[in-house]
């Protein structure tokens, strides 16, 4: 029977540590810091939109990969951040420069076909590609399988931590949280220094890893994506992730030693 607790009590600490690195997964990609880190980071002295423009852009962007998943609220933003940069340039006597998508096609706001023709062989400069949409599609793929996945651990961790609190020792309790806690600020303090010493490698390293269509997340430095939410933005996800991760399991190892 002990050896049961154990097996639980080890069960119940790995669900709690992937539990903790899935909560910083959850904070970095709500809403208020896509917002925020793109008002700071976005790159508007390399794009022709302003900042506000671009943020927009984003917000859309993190909705369509791990929100609603409305491609034709995403592909409206863009089309309306188009037309006020049409109607700016025409305003001040110019002609809109070569790679402008063809915005008088779209006749009706609702047919997703017509942006798609619009924007199919414009500048990745002023719009998605079909190849951004693609990699914003696995995006949402991976997105959504790893919330319900989430959930189902973190049921998992709190099972594991009553089980463990009703039929073992106050002293073992505090070992699974301590234990779990301990593991996850390991791992992310290497993750940390490898992100310190090539944040590129452990970009590439992540996207090989999670994107099955290796080259379909590489993008030109001028693309309206890249500077929407460019590296420096990436940078600024990492660290909440890390952040967030980090404090949980510090709270879990200070809990778990006082135990």
């Amino acid at each position: 029977m002990d050896i049961f607790r154990k097996i639980i009590a080890v069960i119940a600490s790995v669900a709690l540590a992937i539990t903790f690195v899935g909560l910083g997964f959850v904070a970095c990609t709500m809403p208020p810091v896509t917002h925020g880190l793109s008002s700071v980071f976005s790159k508007d002295d390399v794009s022709p939109f302003d900042r506000n423009q671009l943020v927009k852009v984003a917000d859309a962007t993190r909705d369509f990969s791990f929100g609603a998943h409305n491609e034709l609220a995403l592909y409206r933003v863009i089309y309306d951040v188009d037309e006020e940069f049409s109607a700016k340039v025409t305003e001040a006597g110019g002609a809109v420069p070569t790679g402008f998508p063809s915005l008088g096609s779209v006749r009706d706001a609702a047919d997703v076909s017509q942006y798609k023709a619009a924007f199919d062989n414009a500048s990745e400069m002023y719009c998605y590609s079909q190849a951004t949409i693609s990699h914003l599609n696995d995006c949402y793929a991976i997105a959504e399988a790893a919330y319900p996945a989430l959930i189902a651990i973190g049921l998992i961790a709190v099972a594991g931590l009553v089980f463990t609190h009703i039929t073992g020792s106050r002293r073992r309790l505090g070992i699974v949280l301590f234990g779990a806690g301990l593991a996850v600020i390991v791992a992310l303090a290497a993750f940390g220094a490898w992100a310190v010493v090539d944040f590129d490698g452990l970009f590439t390293a992540f996207h090989q890893l999670f994107f099955a269509q290796q080259g379909n997340w590489t993008f030109p430095y001028d693309s309206l994506l890249i500077c929407a939410l460019p590296e420096a933005f990436w940078m600024g996800m990492g660290v909440v992730w890390l952040a967030t991760s980090i404090v949980l399991s510090l709270a879990s190892v200070v809990v778990g030693r006082k135990l």
